[in-house]
Formats: C-alpha cells, structure tokens, sequence
C-alpha cells in the first residue's frame, strides 16, 4: 500500500514536468503528507492539463455513507464497483519525491524513506472521483493505485504505488475514457533506479512535517 508520501518539488518544476499548463494552487514542500488531507494532483480534462487538489481517500460517488480509500489495487481497478469508472473516465497524477513505508525491527514500527536514485520526476498514477452530500457539500477525492512491489522493496512490504514517468504518466492521462493498454504501464517500477534508508520514528506523526523527516538515521542502506 502507500500511506504517507513527501513532495518536495516546486511548482514550477512540476508543471514543466508534466506539461502542466494551469494551476489552481501554490506548491509548499510537504515532507509528511497523510491520508485525509488535501494533496496537488494533475488533472487532464478536454487535453487540458491543471494542478488541483483532492482530498486523498477515494470516495466513490454513488455511495450513500462514505468511506474514504487511500488505495485501489491496480490488478482490479478496472473491474471492482468502487474503482472502475474512475478508472476508465477519471485519472489523474499525483506528483511525488517519494514515499514510506515500515518495518518492523527490534520489536518497533521502523519508518524507511523511497525515491528515486538519480532524483527522477515522478508521479503515482491515481484516480479520482467526486462526491456529493444529502446536505450539498461536494467532496474532490482520490486515491493512489498500486501494484506488487518490486525486488527491492519486498523486504519492506509486499505493495507499492504505480510510479510513472512524465512519458508514460501523459500516456496514464490520454488514455482516460477510451479503450486502451495502459493497464501494461500498472507493473512494479523498476528496482534498480530505486533507493531506501531508515529515517526517524518522529515521521509516524502525522502532524510532524518537516525536512529532518527525509534525513538518514545512518549511513546504511539496505541493497
């Protein structure tokens, strides 16, 4: 799964990145972004890319009482009746510098940092939806699609996020409403681009937000 994340990237740089040609928002660095807030995501709508926030924990909007999923499997997305429209009609990308995960060392939730080894643009191919109350309110939701994860991550946990490329992230975009092969895009990201290292405990607290949450804990990385 993917449960927390960082994006550290300035707007600017991730709108030249993925071709971004508006934005409704003023990208700050984020070092702890949790499930329930409000994250940038990039929406293509009638071949008009736009940097918007949703709020992350997919609300499907046919359901009467919701309740919010971070994540949907990529392997069944297309098909459960909470994801697959969204799926088909609704993508988006969700820019990031990389994300954590935990393991369990010495009896205690040990947090590790992932991203990228050459610092590579990237995004989490996600899907959104929006959501509507008995009252008027209107929820903008999403989640992060994810996959097995690859060799290198597997000592950490058994899923990870869909990671794409600004290439194969427009092709997650275009391919939105139509009949397409982007599910081949839906693999494991390659694990030798991929780096981890232990970072402090103090990134399990949601409300602690700030540079020293990426920091090595050690010179150690595992391989």
């Amino acid at each position: 799964m993917c449960g927390r994340f960082a994006m550290t990237d300035s707007e600017e740089k991730v709108m030249d990145d993925f071709q971004v040609q508006q934005s409704g928002l003023l990208l700050e660095p984020r070092y702890n972004i949790s499930p329930s807030q409000d994250i940038p995501v990039i929406i293509q709508q009638q071949g008009l890319r736009r940097l918007e926030t949703r709020q992350w924990g997919l609300i499907p909007f046919w359901v009467k009482v919701p309740k919010p999923m971070i994540n949907a499997r990529a392997e069944t997305a297309s098909e459960k009746p909470a994801f697959r429209q969204a799926f088909r009609k609704r993508r988006c990308l969700i820019p990031a510098s990389g994300f954590y995960e935990w393991v369990k060392e010495d009896g205690k939730k040990q947090p590790y940092f992932i991203c990228m080894k050459n610092k590579q643009p990237i995004a989490f191919a996600g899907i959104w939806e929006e959501w509507q109350s008995a009252e008027g309110e209107t929820l903008r939701t999403c989640a992060i699609l994810t996959v097995e994860a690859n060799s290198f991550l597997q000592f950490i946990h058994h899923r990870m996020p869909v990671i794409l490329t600004p290439a194969s992230g427009s092709i997650w975009l275009d391919a939105s409403g139509i009949e397409d092969h982007s599910q081949n895009l839906l693999q494991p990201f390659s694990s030798e681009n991929m780096a981890a290292w232990r970072v402090s405990r103090k990134v399990n607290v949601p409300t602690f937000d700030n540079p020293e949450c990426l920091e090595k804990l050690d010179d150690s990385e595992p391989g």
